[in-house]
């Protein structure tokens, strides 16, 4: 395999942290999950999660909340969030509409935000009525998406009206740069109390600030990002880097930290090879 003289460029790759897919001119996405995504992350879409059986948890703004059959969570554009994924069985409907997509219904609604949590289960059972019905339409056609995407923001309107936008956490915006700055220095070798001094604050209070903002301290933040960066250039089918590389690359020390790392997420090592 070839070697690099120089350091590997991982541009090319999508930012952990940010995810710039959901953000594409126009984009539209609706599926049944059984897994909702468990890194922190943030874009300009709104992402609405309907929970059809089982639950999970929601880390958004600063806070968490449970969210259980026939409820819903969405989550607002700007907003650092994941899910914690419990080991009973869920399945969920999952709709992310892009910024750009919702242009026209928030140039109607300024100023103005979802709810993050929806529980009125009658309420509920409307949405999951409209849900289940686009979801069963026979030969889906993107016109057709936008048709009923609409649909489900107006219902939602309707049923649960808006909250002000800037009575939002201002905590998210502290969030959003302690993730970019995990994402722009996760090669380098960060650490705790480096971080804590970028920021200008004693280790203590930034651990404890970190957990707070952004749901996961700050160690398990930064192998998650690591390791999420190594999986997407591991399994790139055009790889020209060598183990050693893509793991200098990612800011681990050796391939036994980046197997350490790979397992504690539950995925298998097997496609990795030199």
């Amino acid at each position: 395999m070839q070697t690099m003289d120089k350091a590997i460029n991982t541009t090319s790759f999508s930012n952990p942290t940010y995810d710039n897919l959901a953000d594409a001119p126009f984009y539209l996405f609706f599926k049944k999950e059984t897994f909702l995504l468990d890194v922190p992350h943030y874009h300009d879409s709104v992402e609405i999660v309907y929970m059809i059986r089982g639950k999970a948890k929601t880390y958004v703004n600063g806070t968490s909340y449970e969210f259980s059959e026939g409820d819903i969570s969405i989550c607002n554009t700007q907003q650092v969030h994941f899910y914690e994924n419990y080991p009973q069985e869920k399945l969920a409907f999952c709709v992310v509409l892009s910024n750009k997509y919702t242009h026209d219904f928030r140039q109607v609604h300024k100023n103005t935000t979802f709810p993050s949590l929806l529980t009125n289960k009658e309420h509920n059972a409307k949405v999951f009525q409209l849900l289940s019905e686009w979801f069963n339409l026979k030969d889906r056609t993107f016109l057709t998406d936008c048709a009923y995407a609409n649909l489900l923001l107006d219902m939602l309107v309707k049923l649960y009206g808006f909250s002000d936008a800037k009575a939002v956490n201002p905590l998210n915006e502290t969030a959003i740069k302690l993730v970019n700055y995990v994402n722009e220095n996760y090669a380098q070798p960060i650490t705790l109390q480096s971080a804590a001094k970028h920021f200008g604050y004693s280790t203590e209070y930034f651990s404890k600030m970190f957990k707070h903002a952004v749901g996961k301290n700050f160690l398990a933040f930064l192998n998650t990002t690591r390791t999420q960066q190594a999986k997407k250039m591991l399994a790139d089918p055009k790889r020209k880097y060598t183990l050693h590389e893509i793991c200098t690359a990612c800011g681990f020390n050796n391939t036994v930290s980046l197997y350490r790392n790979l397992k504690r997420l539950n995925n298998s090592p097997d496609f990795i090879s030199d």
